[in-house]
């Protein structure tokens, strides 16, 4: 902002206005040898230095500006604008704040006032300073934007979109509005929605990439992969370092089970911007992978853990403020997934069952999107703490306002996560529960939960940096779903041929398993494979490929696209028995398969992603269903697609076996797990 009020150095405004800063520098140098207090000379030299780069000299010029003529308002406001650029948020916020004590009505200060308290952290003043911002000048674009952003953050969604609506119905052809509702309406879970506005923001402006971005996230969700897929390339392609857009498109491909691409993607991902969260999503993908046996895993997860976790580790952690060994303990529960989900009901069942007479439990949902079953899992809750829009520092600070003793991890690497709060070691104890079979690497978590099957005792458990507590049955348990319908019959028993089955997530599939399951059709005549294909047509083409490389034709695999809840369990009825991925087991996979009288085979291996199937196995009493390498596999499948009547009688009882094990017993876990964390307890306060 030039001030142009003094007429004395009207030729160096006009050289200033017009680009040729070099004179104008000269010129407003030479006035302020014969005028050193001109404040107008200083205040616009200020912004030549602040453009050249020159920060320190700007301020200094401003601030002369400033104690020459407290009233310039000029010099306030590009006093701010630099103090921002120099990440100073609170001394740029009195800058703007001196502004608006010479002009209240000044919208641009008021929405400057508002990004600087943003930077600081202070979302909820930030809000009214846009709100104030958009009535003093209600075309001023940006400051929309940074409302409705600002809301969002806030976890104010509803008010973010009516903002971002408003904007559009003002500004129309402004494609950034439309990007913005799109995103707004995505991160609501209003998939439907949001599509229209993303692609009218790329009708008004066709090189978008961040709309071709937001768009992909909003197709996938409506489960068109291909489609998004597309437009992550396209974003892209606009923008080859847009690190947003490598690391969807490498989950993307994860998810539809094209694992060799994803990590490739998402490696460029994370080279181009050492994000956490895209590491996260490659440790994740370089899990389901054979190529990498347990140790190198480890040294991969510790690698992340070294470079975004552990700096962050206090360097007083904190301790036990009341160390009564018998006292009731708070439990906090931490994940993204407190809403409509495959984890949800193990959430529930901790929930519900435990005993609040020894525990006390505060969840924190990290997710801006909620549901009914967010609403039930709620209630079931002592405390609930929304953390969706909450940074990570105060996040740590509200877990030690709140005095919890025992913090649970339910993620580990997957999406929601909030590993960097437990970083910061907010309680004393700290560990990790249910999210993935692989260690965190991260120092400041102290336990994971596990079980005998999963990491026998006599091992090391040196491929975590966690201690093992271990649980003396299950180390997670199977909630018995409600409507799924009853077992048929065996299917092979009516006709020749037999029929094998993996409903399991496409990224499951390796290289190792692929090649095994092969040699199985191949030493079964005439069977068949069916299989779930993700979303996606091209990762389904490349699926067939796969096996057909290994001489398997595509007349015997049947790929089945992911499936609404209703139907999902009705897929079992064609499938005589079900295989296991490995090197990365199923879970609650498994045990659908299970409850739907079908019995599973799994590979157990020398790591905990090779070794669920078998925990689930043993603790129903079905061991004969154990290989202990991918040849024994193949064997064990000959040996019971000629068991017909053996399977037969075993698809009529598994359901009852299932009621009976310690797999269903979720009051049972419970109480096991309550018992792990006073273990925990006693031994934080000797």
């Amino acid at each position: 902002m030039i001030s142009t009020s003094d007429d004395a150095f009207t030729e160096a405004v006009a050289r200033h206005q017009a680009g040729d800063l070099t004179t104008a520098e000269r010129l407003y140098r030479e006035l302020l040898g014969t005028t050193p207090d001109h404040p107008g000379a200083m205040s616009n030299l200020g912004v030549i230095l602040a453009r050249s780069g020159d920060l320190s000299g700007a301020a200094k010029f401003y601030t002369a500006a400033i104690a020459a003529n407290p009233g310039q308002l000029d010099a306030h406001f590009n006093l701010g604008n630099l103090l921002r650029k120099q990440n100073r948020p609170r001394e740029a916020a009195a800058a703007y704040q001196a502004v608006l004590r010479l002009d209240p009505h000044h919208p641009r200060a008021h929405m400057c006032l508002g990004l600087s308290l943003s930077d600081a952290g202070d979302w909820v003043v930030a809000v009214e300073c846009f709100r104030k911002a958009v009535a003093y000048d209600p075309g001023l674009a940006d400051a929309y934007n940074l409302l409705g952003d600002a809301l969002y953050r806030l976890g104010r969604g509803d008010e973010a979109v009516s903002v971002f609506r408003e904007f559009v119905a003002r500004c129309p052809e402004e494609p950034r509005g439309h990007h913005n509702l799109g995103l707004a309406l995505v991160s609501r879970g209003e998939y439907e929605e949001a599509v229209p506005e993303l692609e009218t923001a790329l009708q008004l402006r066709e090189n978008y990439p961040d709309a071709h971005n937001s768009l992909g996230v909003a197709l996938e969700g409506l489960g068109r992969a291909d489609e998004a897929q597309t437009h992550y390339r396209l974003a892209v392609e606009s923008r080859p370092d847009f690190a947003d857009a490598w690391s969807n498109l490498g989950t993307s491909l994860t998810e539809q089970g094209r694992v060799p691409e994803a990590v490739e993607v998402l490696t460029k991902a994370v080279n181009l911007r050492a994000d956490p969260r895209t590491a996260s999503n490659l440790l994740l993908a370089l899990s389901y992978s054979s190529d990498l046996n347990a140790w190198r895993l480890r040294d991969e997860h510790v690698a992340w853990a070294q470079r975004f976790a552990d700096p962050l580790f206090p360097t007083t952690p904190r301790r036990p403020t009341d160390p009564r060994p018998d006292r009731r303990l708070k439990i906090g529960y931490v994940s993204g997934d407190f809403r409509t989900h495959a984890s949800a009901g193990l959430m529930e069942v901790l929930l519900a069952h435990h005993d609040r007479n020894t525990v006390h439990v505060t969840c924190y949902p990290n997710s801006m999107r909620v549901d009914d079953n967010t609403d039930r899992l709620r209630r079931l809750a002592d405390a609930w703490r929304p953390v969706g829009s909450v940074p990570d520092s105060r996040m740590a600070e509200m877990i030690g306002a709140d005095e919890i003793d025992i913090l649970v991890d339910l993620s580990g690497h997957t999406a929601g996560n909030r590993l960097l709060v437990f970083a910061r070691k907010p309680a004393p104890i700290q560990i990790t529960l249910f999210g993935s079979p692989c260690t965190t690497g991260v120092r400041a978590i102290d336990y994971r939960i596990s079980d005998p099957y999963v990491d026998p005792p006599l091992e090391s458990g040196e491929q975590y940096t966690e201690a093992i507590l271990r649980l003396p049955e299950v180390g997670w348990v199977y909630p018995l779903p409600e409507g799924a319908p009853e077992p048929n019959p065996l299917p092979a028993s009516s006709r020749r041929a037999f029929t094998f089955g993996c409903l399991n997530n496409p990224a499951k599939l390796s290289d190792a398993c692929v090649e095994a399951w092969a040699r199985v059709l191949k030493t079964v005549p005439k069977s068949r494979l069916v299989l779930l294909a993700g979303r996606s047509a091209e990762a389904a083409r490349q699926m067939n490929e796969r096996f057909t490389r290994h001489g398997i034709t595509t007349e015997r695999l049947e790929l089945v696209y992911r499936l609404p809840a209703g139907e999902y369990f009705e897929t079992y009825s064609p499938i005589d028995l079900a295989l296991d991925p490995f090197p990365f087991n199923g879970g609650i996979t498994t045990c659908d398969a299970l409850w739907m009288g079908v019995p599973v085979l799994t590979v157990s291996g020398p790591d905990s992603r090779s070794r669920q199937g078998a925990a689930i196995l043993h603790n129903l009493g079905l061991p004969e269903f154990v290989a202990d390498s991918a040849d024994k596999l193949v064997d064990l499948a000959t040996i019971w697609s000629d068991q017909r009547t053996g399977l037969a009688d075993l698809r009529g009882s598994l359901r009852e076996m299932m009621r009976e094990s310690p797999v269903t017993q979720v009051a049972r876990f419970v109480r096991h797990l309550e018992a792990a964390y006073r273990q925990a307890w006693l031994k934080a306060i000797e």
